[in-house]
């Protein structure tokens, strides 16, 4: 198999798997996966991750499980090969991300906790941050408005962080979503965000990048970036691999409960991520695996 086939693949395989139209919009996001991996790969500068999707209708509104569990598997990879990491959010969703973030053992300066917008970008400048990384986080729309995957306005629990992925921003820009409403997915044509995605000309998102992995789960992203790298950096591939092993990922999603988080799908506090058991979750990483243990030459399988 060669490299274009297996991340065309990957790619494939990635959007596969859930109900929200990200098979049919995957297509339009050719190569971002690899494009994001490269980066990845040979960048060593500071990066910021940035997360957090607020349910607000749920019982007990908290952030979701999906899209946090991802950011800390990719912070968890980058600080073990020495990267320096920082994870961005807005205070309503600051709860679950401290929490997985003192679980994992980072330093406590990883998270960066807003209460407003403003400064962001200078506090970025000063951590020295050339690329910031959004898996899962609401983007805003046309009208300027945050919008949930069914419609709702999602303004007044929702800081935009939309400023610093604008193409002047200055930033490498990568991201990931699942539904058309995260940063990122406005690198999309608008005719595809509104045909293939429900509620599409409301809720998309107009914020893009200069790498968009669309996923049939957001949680998914850290499980192909995983596979991404047996081929692309075979010596990064065994940290990768760890930081989305089945006791990592079971102790996170134990982790985010325990600090609240929700399903995003269903509102409720289950060991679920968007309405699926973690099981699923990880039979998906490991055909992800599967796929790019068939490109790693013999001497190099891991």
């Amino acid at each position: 198999m060669t490299q274009d086939l297996l991340f065309s693949a990957l790619e494939t395989e990635l959007a596969r798997g859930a109900a929200r139209g990200a098979d049919a919009l995957a297509p339009f996001a050719t190569g971002g996966l690899d494009r994001a991996a490269r980066h990845l790969m040979r960048d060593t500068r500071p990066i910021a991750l940035f997360t957090g999707f607020y349910v607000a209708h749920a019982a007990r509104p908290a952030a979701e499980t999906d899209g946090p569990m991802a950011v800390m598997a990719i912070a968890e990879a980058l600080h073990a090969l020495g990267r320096e990491v920082m994870v961005v959010t807005d205070a309503p969703c600051a709860p679950v991300l401290d929490q997985l973030v003192r679980e994992a053992g980072l330093p406590r300066s990883t998270l960066l906790a807003l209460e407003h917008a403003d400064g962001l970008q200078d506090a970025l400048h000063a951590r020295g941050v050339k690329t910031v990384f959004s898996i899962e986080r609401p983007g805003r729309a046309i009208d300027g408005r945050c919008y949930s995957m069914r419609g709702r306005d999602l303004s007044a629990h929702t800081l935009a962080f939309d400023a610093v992925f604008h193409p002047r921003s200055g930033f490498i820009r990568l991201a990931a979503g699942d539904g058309g409403n995260e940063i990122g997915m406005g690198a999309l044509p608008r005719s595809a965000l509104f045909t293939h995605i429900d509620q599409g000309q409301t809720i998309a998102s107009a914020t893009g990048a200069d790498a968009l992995i669309v996923a049939g789960v957001s949680h998914w992203t850290s499980y192909a970036l995983a596979a991404a790298m047996m081929a692309r950096a075979p010596d990064q591939a065994p940290v990768w691999q760890d930081a989305v092993s089945d006791v990592r990922e079971h102790h996170r999603l134990a982790a985010a409960l325990k600090a609240g988080a929700v399903d995003g799908v269903t509102g409720e506090a289950t060991p679920t991520i968007d309405g699926m058991e973690l099981s699923t979750h990880l039979d998906k990483r490991d055909r992800l695996i599967s796929l790019a243990a068939a490109y790693v030459p013999p001497d190099r399988v891991l």
